[in-house]
């Protein structure tokens, strides 16, 4: 009886250890967690969205710089502060730091040189005439804006936006200024002119050097054109052109004419003294009958010559000028 006990146990426990090996663990259903996806996708675009503000604020600094360059602002001071500027932002760009903000300052104090070299050239056309005292008020106030410019750059802490505004300001008091005394010295230009062709006229240069004197009345007359539709400068140049010309015809024919009329003066004492010397030459032994070689008195030598009017040469040309219907 015990044997069998013992023997119903043994077979129990084998039975129970078979039934426990065989079980499979339980699986894990907890879920792996995500990449950041999102936080990822994020950053991406913030890096190329960065690098395409650098890159467009980066083209518009170096247009703006190249305008400065072909402003001819490369002879000025301020053009290399802003240089030193540029190389730092480019370096500091290739870095990959976000240097947009900065470059579209930089863009416009270039801007602001252009501006401000474009006013100083036009300074220094005015500075070679005397001023009118019809701009001089005007001139000062552009003047004092130039050199509010030039502290402006000198200053490290200047806001851009102050340093373009400053500069745009000179220079449309110096167009201003440029433009009034254009047109003043274009008129005094002009009557400088007439005075010369009248005086030209009075050597009558139009028949002894027609072509020279055509060439003037026609750079009058380009004057004229220029100057009625307000190209003072170009009217200028055209005034001052044909002056020269007229001047230097009627000095040429004049000093000519004067030595043509020493000749005569000096001829006709010569044929004086001649007539004197025959005459108590005839008085001694005066001649009888024909001479060979000596024309009859009555004899026509030349043929009567019919001179046109050499006023008929002459070109008209308007005492007055006018704009838009303004008599000037």
């Amino acid at each position: 009886m015990k044997k069998l006990a013992f023997f119903a146990l043994s077979v129990f426990l084998i039975l129970s250890l078979i039934s426990c090996g065989s079980k499979k663990p339980a699986e894990d259903t907890t879920e792996p967690t995500p990449p950041a996806v999102e936080e990822t996708v994020e950053e991406t675009i913030e890096e190329t969205v960065s690098e395409t503000n650098n890159d467009l604020a980066l083209a518009n600094m170096s247009a703006a710089r190249q305008a400065a360059i072909d402003s001819g602002a490369q002879g000025y001071a301020e053009f290399d502060a802003l240089e030193d500027e540029y190389a730092k932002l480019q370096a500091r760009a290739a870095n990959g730091e976000d240097v947009a903000a900065e470059c579209a300052e930089l863009a416009k104090k270039y801007e602001a040189l252009a501006t401000y070299v474009k006013a100083c050239e036009l300074k220094d056309k005015i500075d070679q005439h005397d001023l009118p005292l019809i701009v001089e008020a005007a001139y000062d106030e552009a003047c004092d804006n130039l050199f509010d410019c030039e502290d402006l750059f000198a200053d490290p802490d200047a806001k851009a936006d102050d340093i373009l505004a400053k500069a745009t300001t000179a220079y449309a008091g110096m167009k201003t200024v440029f433009a009034t005394m254009s047109k003043e010295l274009a008129k005094d230009a002009r009557d400088s002119a007439l005075e010369a062709k009248k005086d030209a006229d009075s050597v009558k240069a139009g028949v002894s050097q027609k072509k020279e004197y055509n060439r003037a009345a026609e750079l009058f007359k380009k004057g004229d054109a220029s100057y009625s539709m307000m190209g003072f400068e170009s009217a200028y140049d055209y005034y001052a052109e044909a002056e020269i010309i007229f001047t230097n015809l009627f000095n040429d024919i004049y000093d000519k004419r004067a030595a043509a009329l020493a000749a005569i003066e000096a001829a006709k004492k010569s044929v004086e003294e001649s007539a004197a010397i025959a005459e108590e030459a005839d008085l001694e032994a005066p001649l009888s009958g024909d001479v060979d070689g000596i024309e009859d008195e009555d004899a026509v030598l030349l043929e009567e010559d019919d001179y046109a009017d050499p006023e008929d040469a002459e070109i008209y040309l308007d005492e007055d000028i006018s704009i838009g219907g303004d008599v000037k």
